[in-house]
């Protein structure tokens, strides 16, 4: 075994399969495609464990091997200091200790890459790309996981910080990635554990999944016109997301999605309510974004937040 293959550990692939591959050999668009994806959903994942990675340059080291076409997410001492090069000298010596904002480099990727291949589990269970609906939140071995179910009413575990990451994910993540995929062609995405290789397949039928339209893409016409600035608001809907970072709360309402902002404090306050059904009160602003230009879509000033329904999860958000 060489030195440069000791140096590496491998977290988790891509890999493409199928007649079109001879010997591993892909068409450059595709393998672009791929690598690009996998760089944009590994660097979003990496930003939700800690901001930030989202204000350093880095670089997402890959190995691709052939055989069929794969792309391997490594870890380990020479991917330490490739990751230090793109930083400040101070940011890249932490990252070579291996230990940058309480986050092991190597234990963030290999997250990261748990977190995307759960994703593309979720998709592929429910085939909707976002408003996933949670049967119940159960604790799973010291971490607390969500039942997602599907039309069938099978249930999806899945782990609930990975779940409200998802809330923030952009539109079409994985698209890069699936786009790749042809009738000749299979993705398969894997996470390396310590009992084996965990994977999951998308073939041609499924990667319209990936795919689906947010309503904010396709929306032109003023959402909830009656709803005029300034106005005060209680509207009923239920919680699915909340992000420290923007201090801001989704709130599902009428099958849309609107952002509420607290009048006063941190959004930590309503996260007891956080996936319930709840009456929230405030205040209609329709210039969230622009001052002289009204936006199309509300945001709700938050007051008040009353839960209508118990949730029953004892230390669902403890710490």
């Amino acid at each position: 075994m060489s030195v440069e293959t000791e140096q590496f550990e491998d977290l988790g692939f891509v890999k493409y399969t199928g007649e079109s591959l001879v010997n591993g050999v892909i068409d450059a668009g595709s393998a672009g495609s791929a690598l690009v994806g996998l760089d944009e959903a590994v660097r979003f994942f990496n930003s939700q464990q800690s901001p930030s990675f989202g204000d350093l340059q880095y670089d997402v080291p890959v190995q691709t091997r052939a055989g069929s076409w794969e792309a391997v997410l490594v870890a380990g001492a020479a991917v330490g200091g490739a990751f230090a090069l793109g930083y400040a000298k101070k940011a890249g010596e932490k990252l070579a200790k291996n230990d940058f904002k309480d986050i092991g480099l190597k234990d963030a990727l290999k997250k990261s890459m748990a977190a995307l291949q759960t994703l593309a589990k979720l998709i592929k269970h429910t085939r909707r790309a976002r408003g996933w609906d949670r049967a119940r939140i159960e604790p799973s071995l010291g971490q607390e996981t969500v039942l997602v179910a599907n039309e069938k009413g099978e249930e999806l575990p899945v782990p609930l910080e990975y779940f409200l990451w998802y809330q923030q994910v952009p539109p079409r993540l994985l698209t890069r990635m699936t786009s790749v995929v042809r009738a000749d062609r299979v993705l398969t995405i894997g996470v390396i554990k310590a009992a084996g290789t965990d994977e999951v397949t998308i073939v041609d039928e499924e990667k319209h999944l990936f795919d689906q339209l947010q309503e904010d893409e396709f929306e032109e016409d003023i959402l909830f016109p009656e709803l005029t600035h300034g106005a005060d608001a209680r509207l009923e809907g239920r919680l699915i997301r909340g992000s420290e970072a923007s201090n801001s709360i989704g709130l599902e309402y009428l099958g849309h999605v609107i952002n509420c902002v607290p009048a006063q404090g941190s959004v930590r306050q309503y996260k007891p309510a956080l996936f319930l059904r709840c009456k929230v009160e405030g205040r209609i602003t329709r210039h969230a974004k622009n001052r002289f230009v009204a936006d199309r879509r509300p945001t709700l000033i938050v007051d008040k937040v009353v839960p209508l329904e118990a949730d029953g999860q004892l230390g669902l958000f403890a710490g």
